[in-house]
């Protein structure tokens, strides 16, 4: 007498003892849907897929009805909880349970596929007809056995429901399941959320565009599922609708926002506009020149959204301007609001940060907030900064800049993590409005001393036959150094410092030393700081007052006054060195703006003739900062709106 073992899965049972020639009969039935597995046999998928066959074999067969019993109740089993489909290669496989599957096959011209699958008994095998998306419709038209169609509707349903569901993936990403059917058009279009394109500069200097892909895909019964970084929920619901889908969010975000806020200004009505633009989508880039006031509109957002907030800004100053703004203008505590750089490090519901801070912080800070603004916003695309708007699942993005514009173009990189362009306002409606001052501005044309040029021509030679870009540019980064810091450069500024000795001036220069120069050229004329990179924050925080209170008249910057300076109210800029990029132009610039269209406000551009600074120059394009406001200036002031003068010169008006 011997006993035969039956796998199903990872589990079996156990036939009693029967004798040879029941054996063979048993083997003879069951060889028919299984094969020899260890000790025994397992089901293959031919004993799933004409279960009651087999079954209705071995009735025939005197055996014990416990075992035949506990066989179809395991085979059951396995089929119940089994995929009833599954996707591959762009496909849909549908199983084969215990139904006429050749009839089908024959029909619809399909093959049949073995495949492994799990079970609530383990891994089993199973057939499955493959079909083409398009055809499952097809399908329904058909007379096919009754658990075919059931599996065919349950397809159909899946698809019909049209839900995009979203869900969280790890801290800093999320996934997103889209249903089995969806257009291409949909599916595509989120794929491209992880799609991210931006420019590097090649051995040549080009700038040249490449892509990256920071997603990946996954496919299965359910559907297909695209996993992206976090940034990517903020634009899926659009992406959705506009396909005709229904979009479930089950990414948990907070909220709720435990600060009391008690606004007390009112908006400008450029910023009203601002505002309410922004707030039809509830993301974007909101372009506004310095002084415009965007940080009231950032503020006044936090107010109607009343969620929690974070604000990225690139410096200290900036940090602390919008945690003493936030505090005076919506009435938080300052011990209430989070703060990331600077030597502090708290997250609250209301936070301010660094973008060097928020990067560092990113896994914390990924899906803390509802709101993100991002303030001077032109640094987002930075190599590392970008991270954190990257992976913020922040559903609310506001982008603020005086200009948005990058030297590398990677404002694109901007535009795809924080929105289009949704609000922009030009210097001269603001001047119109009465908001900024008008300006007049002087490109003032120096020479080189009979020394200094002799040594610029031969940098000059050097440069045409250098062989290697690194070559070329260390040479090209020495001759704009030379004209930068030209010292016939001095006797201009100390000039324009006698004729404006009652105002407040800033003055930009290229480099450390040459700021010292410039301080030292004028002291006798005007109370003058030096404020740079290597000015203590103690000693920085006191130059700063003193220049609001009067105390010191000139500020000389090197590359501290681009942004966030909040030192009171100036009214001449002199830039005396700088780079080709718009946008540190008109934010220094931007500087001696603010005060209405009662004060005019000077730029003086000081320019080293018949060298590389004149290329640069005219990259600034400085000419067209007072298009449309000539006449106005003339009108009010009596005086050109733009004017280049050779030195030396007699007059500078």
């Amino acid at each position: 007498m011997v006993k035969i073992k039956v796998y199903i899965g990872d589990s079996w049972i156990t036939t009693e003892d029967m004798d040879i020639k029941l054996l063979f009969r048993f083997n003879d039935v069951l060889r028919k849907f299984s094969m020899k597995y260890e000790d025994g046999l397992r089901i293959d998928w031919r004993g799933f897929a004409f279960k009651s066959e087999l079954i209705s074999n071995l009735l025939k067969i005197d055996i014990s009805g416990d075992f035949i019993r506990k066989l179809d109740s395991y085979l059951d089993e396995a089929l119940k909880t089994s995929p009833d489909y599954l996707m591959k290669e762009g496909n849909v496989l549908i199983a084969v349970k215990d139904y006429n599957y050749k009839e089908i096959a024959d029909t619809v011209k399909t093959e049949l596929e073995i495949e492994e699958v799990d079970s609530s008994l383990g891994k089993i095998q199973l057939g499955f007809l493959r079909f083409s998306p398009s055809d499952i419709l097809m399908l329904r038209t058909k007379r096919f056995p009754d658990k075919f169609m059931q599996i065919v509707e349950k397809i159909i349903k899946k698809q019909e429901e049209r839900k995009v569901v979203v869900y969280s993936s790890g801290s800093t990403h999320i996934a997103v399941n889209i249903p089995l059917f969806a257009k291409k058009e949909l599916v595509e279009e989120i794929k491209s959320l992880g799609i991210i394109e931006y420019y590097v500069q090649d051995e040549n200097g080009e700038f040249v565009l490449q892509k990256e892909n920071v997603y990946s895909i996954s496919k299965d019964r359910d559907g297909i599922t695209i996993f992206l970084p976090a940034y990517a929920l903020a634009f899926i619901p659009d992406i959705v609708a506009k396909h005709g889908y229904i979009f479930e969010n089950k990414v948990k975000v907070k909220s709720t926002l435990n600060i009391n806020l008690r606004r007390n200004f009112d908006f400008l009505p450029h910023q009203k506009e601002a505002v309410e633009e922004w707030m039809k989508n509830k993301k974007g880039v909101i372009v506004i020149p310095t002084g415009g006031g965007k940080t009231f509109i950032g503020m006044g957002i936090i107010d109607l959204l009343k969620v929690p907030t974070l604000i990225l800004v690139p410096n200290k100053i900036l940090l602390w301007q919008w945690r003493n703004r936030i505090a005076k203008y919506l009435g938080v505590p300052q011990s209430e609001i989070g703060i990331l750089g600077g030597g502090e490090s708290k997250i609250a519901d209301i936070t301010v940060s660094t973008y060097q801070s928020g990067v560092r912080n990113k896994e914390k800070l990924a899906k803390r907030f509802m709101l993100l603004i991002c303030d001077e916003s032109h640094h987002v695309p930075a190599k590392t900064f970008k991270e954190v708007a990257l992976y913020s699942a922040a559903p609310y993005r506001l982008a603020l800049s005086a200009t948005p514009k990058r030297y590398d173009k990677n404002e694109i990189l901007l535009f795809k993590l924080m929105g289009g362009i949704v609000y922009e306002i030009k210097y001269q409606d603001l001047v119109m409005m009465g908001i900024l001052a008008p300006m007049a501005v002087r490109k003032i044309i120096v020479d080189l001393s009979w020394e200094i040029k002799e040594r610029y021509k031969e940098l000059e030679k050097k440069l045409d036959s250098a062989i290697s870009e690194r070559e070329r540019r260390m040479l090209l980064n020495k001759l704009i150094e030379i004209a930068r810091d030209n010292p016939a450069k001095l006797e201009v500024i100390r000039e324009i410092v006698k004729r404006h000795k009652n105002d407040k001036m800033f003055i930009f220069a290229g480099s450390i030393k040459f700021a010292k120069d410039i301080a030292e050229k004028i002291k006798d004329l005007i109370p003058v700081a030096v404020l740079t990179a290597e000015t203590p924050p103690h000693e920085e925080k006191k130059i700063g007052e003193d220049f609001a209170k009067g105390r010191i008249r000139a500020l000389v910057l090197v590359k501290k006054g681009e942004e966030g300076l909040d030192v009171g109210d100036a009214s001449v800029a002199i830039i005396a060195g700088g780079s080709k990029q718009v946008r540190e132009f008109i934010q220094r610039v931007g500087r001696v703006l603010r005060g209405g269209r009662d004060k005019l406000a000077w730029v003086y551009e000081i320019v080293t003739r018949g060298t590389v600074e004149e290329a640069i120059s005219k990259a600034r394009r400085a000419r067209n900062l007072v298009r449309g406001i000539e006449d106005f200036v003339r009108k009010n002031f009596g005086v050109k709106a733009y004017r280049v003068i050779k030195w030396p010169a007699f007059r500078l008006s």
